[in-house]
């Protein structure tokens, strides 16, 4: 396959994702979620693939979506995603594609695994967070980071986080969006495991070739089985956020956050 932003290659049964636009920190622009979900599909579809990792070049994992793009909007509804279309009018396009790459990663009968290679914030993390299993370098940070911009998190990760580590840790990732430690992601059970640096990758590997040369086929039965329940909490924590981020970009404190990030300044919030 033949992507602009992203890496791809399959090996002993294995697909590799890795994100590819070093000098922006792997931030996601919106060709980059289209070929995230083309990716996804081709996982889905390709019987040779038995289980894939979703990681990044360089220093980062990923940063999250391309904030330049964040004027365009980024809000949608979430039945065009499950009714199989694409919006693609300006205000939505992002938000739409960021929906499908939720409900992709739910649905692919094979088990993804994140390997957070650096940097790993806002919607990078929670790309992270879609996966079935998330194991982290030592020296790697992650953060919701949301909040520095005014905004809430999305990408069902306001449902998913709290799953995972508690509500009232959630929410204190959520509204501080300070960075943390790979290894303080694992002591909250957000990461499976922590290597270090230099066997990060090889060890990630030999666990995606223990879940390839495994029973895939029962493999993806238990992962739809656990995820089929969880999934109309999903979708509703899609709508709720798409919800909330319209109102965030309507806001004086999102606007001051977007000027401060052009302007590589503190933003000064005024809370409404």
């Amino acid at each position: 396959m033949d992507f602009k932003y992203l890496l791809w290659k399959i090996e002993k049964n294995i697909a590799t994702i890795t994100f590819n636009r070093q000098d922006k920190l792997n931030a996601i622009n919106g060709l980059m979620f289209d070929e995230i979900y083309e990716a996804l599909e081709e996982i889905a579809q390709n019987e040779e693939i038995r289980a894939a990792i979703i990681t990044g070049k360089g220093r980062a994992f990923s940063t999250g979506g391309d904030f330049n793009q964040a004027s365009q909007g980024m809000a949608g509804d979430v039945e065009d995603v499950e009714d199989g279309g694409k919006m693609q009018s300006g205000e939505a396009e992002i938000d739409v594609a960021q929906k499908r790459i939720v409900l992709a990663m739910q649905k692919t009968p094979k088990p993804l695994i994140a390997a957070i290679n650096g940097l790993a914030l806002g919607g990078g993390l929670n790309i992270a967070i879609n996966c079935d299993l998330m194991y982290a370098k030592e020296s790697a940070e992650l953060g919701t980071f949301f909040i520095k911009r005014a905004l809430i998190p999305e990408m069902s990760s306001t449902f998913q986080l709290p799953r995972i580590v508690g509500i009232h840790k959630a929410k204190e990732l959520i509204f501080l969006g300070d960075r943390f430690s790979a290894n303080e992601a694992y002591r909250i059970g957000l990461l499976n495991g922590v290597f270090s640096d230099d066997i990060f990758m090889d060890e990630v590997y030999k666990i995606a070739e223990r879940l390839a040369k495994g029973p895939t086929y029962s493999i993806g039965l238990a992962k739809l089985a656990i995820n089929k329940i969880l999934e109309p909490q999903i979708i509703e924590a899609c709508r709720n956020e798409s919800d909330a981020l319209f109102k965030c970009f309507d806001s004086f404190d999102f606007t001051e956050g977007l000027m401060a990030f052009f302007e590589k300044r503190e933003p000064k919030f005024l809370g409404r």
